[in-house]
């Protein structure tokens, strides 16, 4: 059996690692980093596409268990506060205008006003009609959390994603139900490497060079650290991988080793694919999938798609909605005329027995598992823009045998993320997968199996509005979910460059001068 991971093509950094294991949604990572946070002697860095300062971290009966607060910004204080060698530094994007009023206004002051120890810095250092979008976060340069979820709000939410639940809010109002993965990683060598992309940005986003102090000496804080929940993985090795113009830290320009990885782990396929995304528009990642569909005398594959059922907003549905539409026509086309199996799916909270779903989950996690073998997971999106010119991070495991430690491990991940979305326990199939999932799942909008609690139901994109609209419309033309860096303006800045932190460093540069 091949290797899929080519540390020449696939990965920045191929590093050993003392634990790694994933955390399934926001209520099994946020009290992780708030416990992890809470011994931390020397620094965090944390790094974000957004921070929201009143973000509640913990939730459900864990925040009566704490005297220390529970609130983003607050929690940070109070660290910095009992601990006066602790310095936080936190890097986040200089987000468009567009998102104005979806975040929370001038927020280097928020986070910056009362606390000298506390360093926050919004960066615009990426190409043109580009985003940071990695998100992880350091401590001690020892542990570290990487994957698709931020601190801030409307993240919030556990395994359950029930219709209603009194503790998913934000700012006081309820949110949609919401899905996502991060790992945990414990390591040095891992953690040296994360730090070395922040350190690179920060300066780039034009913050003093950072000099974090040497703990090589020290004995570690995190040696017996175990997660309360999640799932661990069976290995002691993890490959990190990258999209990011600029290469950081090491200046490899246009650097697509995610993307890269990706095809490589298509094209190795040999029974099933699953993947989870929050958007699917790459037309590279498409194609791949087709290529394999239609390659002579390779076994028939199980390809299961976990997306949301629409967008989310309007601006997304114009930059990548109708992209995502012909990316799944174009699926079903070939798994029709070819044998394979296609399953696309969506999913639904849990609902009581009188209760109809208000709205559906909301998948924002970015996972792709093959063969039980490979798995990655982080913050890259099968979008364009996500393996081409957005600076994303990943992390991948690969076992020598999906019967393995390691592959009996992954193979735990699915069956938990697979089970989660059908609403019942872990997921262990037999056979083939797409059928399964069929049998079980729902049309869209369709009533429940009496008696059942499947929350699956059958994605029914590309509907024939969106048919009609690609007739007109060519979705890979649009400038907004661009394909490749080469083909935008290489200059400094871009189109966020007019963001929120533009506007901080004209009104408040004195303050900065002074520090």
């Amino acid at each position: 059996m091949a290797k899929i991971i080519d540390p020449r093509r696939h990965t920045w950094c191929d590093t050993p690692v003392d634990d790694v294991g994933v955390l399934i949604d926001a209520d099994e990572y946020y009290p992780e980093f708030y416990r992890v946070a809470c011994k931390a002697r020397r620094y965090l860095l944390l790094a974000g596409w957004q921070f929201d300062s009143d973000v509640a971290l913990l939730r459900g009966g864990r925040e009566a268990q704490v005297e220390s607060p529970i609130t983003l910004l607050k929690f940070l204080n109070h660290l910095c506060e009992v601990n006066p060698e602790l310095q936080i530094y936190i890097l986040a994007w200089d987000f468009h205008l567009v998102f104005a009023l979806e975040r929370e206004w001038l927020q280097q002051l928020v986070f910056e006003w009362t606390n000298h120890r506390l360093h926050f810095l919004f960066d615009s250092s990426h190409v043109e009609r580009a985003s940071h979008h990695q998100k992880f976060v350091v401590v001690d340069g020892e542990l570290s959390f990487l994957g698709g979820l931020d601190l801030c709000d409307h993240r919030w939410d556990d395994r359950s994603h029930t219709n209603k639940n009194p503790h998913r809010v934000s700012r006081g109002e309820p949110h949609k139900p919401f899905h996502d993965v991060q790992a945990y990683v414990r390591g040095r060598e891992v953690a040296r490497a994360l730090t070395d992309i922040f350190t690179d940005r920060w300066r780039r986003a034009g913050g003093a060079p950072l000099t974090l102090p040497d703990l090589e000496g020290l004995e570690p804080t995190f040696a017996s650290y175990r997660p309360e929940g999640g799932i661990p993985l069976a290995t002691k090795h993890v490959t990190l991988s990258r999209t990011d113009p600029h290469g950081a830290p090491n200046g490899a320009l246009h650097c697509t080793e995610i993307r890269d990885l990706f095809v490589d782990a298509i094209d190795a396929a040999e029974r099933f694919i699953y993947i989870e995304t929050q958007y699917f528009s790459s037309h590279v990642i498409a194609d791949a999938i087709e290529r394999r569909m239609r390659a002579e005398g390779r076994p028939l594959l199980d390809v299961v798609l976990m997306l949301n059922m629409e967008a989310e907003t309007m601006k997304e549905q114009i930059a990548v909605g109708l992209s995502q539409a012909k990316v799944l026509g174009q699926l079903r086309k070939a798994a029709a005329e070819t044998g394979h199996y296609l399953g696309t799916y969506y999913t639904l909270p849990a609902c009581g027995e009188d209760e109809k779903a208000e709205r559906a989950t909301y998948i924002h996690s970015k996972v792709m598992i093959v063969d039980d073998r490979f798995l990655t997971l982080g913050s890259a999106n099968l979008t364009n823009r996500s393996l081409s010119i957005d600076t994303e991070i990943n992390v991948s495991v690969e076992a020598a045998d999906p019967d393995d430690p390691l592959g009996r491990s992954i193979r735990r991940v699915r069956a938990s993320l697979i089970g989660e979305h059908l609403g019942g326990p872990d997921f262990e199939h037999a056979g083939d997968l797409v059928a399964q999932l069929d049998a079980q799942a729902s049309p869209p909008s369709g009533p429940r199996t009496p008696g059942s609690s499947c929350r699956l139901r059958l994605h029914p994109s590309p509907t024939d509005d969106e048919r009609a609209l690609l007739e007109v419309i060519d979705p890979q033309a649009l400038p907004f979910d661009p394909a490749a860096a080469e083909d935008i303006d290489q200059r400094h800045g871009s189109l966020f460059v007019g963001g929120l932190g533009a506007l901080w460093r004209h009104l408040f540069s004195s303050r900065t001068a002074e520090k």
